[in-house]
């Protein structure tokens, strides 16, 4: 019924969790096929960063109902900018490595959504926030491009030279 009108844009939400990678590998044909079809847009709401990998062009991370980073999807699962990222990524079970090793985990709890944190609201849980200061539980960082002109977008107080060293020297080798 949804699709009876020709919408310019169809939003999904959810749609292969809990499924068997078989019926998920199904509703991803299905959204793309009506995407052709269609020649609709679409927007995958989902926890499942394989299925974003696998069908996506952007992506918009999110915490606490804002939005913490946008790119592309190579820009932002190769070289993502924000601690909340790198958590993600870094939480993702490998087929290689060091099968005795523990998955890393995000520290803390994510926060109620009635009583946000004060300024960056993954602040409580980030593993940076010493090297800010203040700001993270002061202010909301802003959404700002890495890089002159650049299309991938970051809400983060931590400078750009510092995320850099940080991504290079302790979270791209645990990828």
């Amino acid at each position: 019924m949804a699709l009876s009108c020709n919408p310019s844009l169809l939003i999904a939400d959810e749609p292969t969790t809990a499924l068997d990678v078989t019926v998920q590998a199904q509703i991803i044909d299905l959204l793309r096929d009506l995407q052709k079809e269609f020649n609709t847009s679409i927007i995958l709401i989902t926890h499942d960063l394989g299925v974003v990998a696998e069908t996506a062009d952007d992506i918009l991370l999110m915490y606490a109902g804002k939005e913490i980073e946008y790119g592309t999807v190579r820009d932002v699962l190769q070289k993502p900018q924000h601690p909340y990222g790198w958590g993600l990524l870094t939480s993702i079970p490998r087929l290689t490595g060091d099968p005795d090793k523990s998955l890393a985990a995000i520290p803390g709890t994510p926060p109620s959504l009635i009583s946000v944190p004060s300024g960056c609201a993954f602040h409580p849980r980030c593993s940076y926030v010493s090297q800010v200061g203040a700001a993270c539980s002061d202010a909301i960082p802003e959404l700002l491009p890495i890089g002159p002109g650049a299309r991938h977008l970051v809400r983060c107080h931590l400078e750009s030279s510092v995320r850099e060293d940080i991504f290079r020297t302790q979270v791209e080798p645990n990828l």
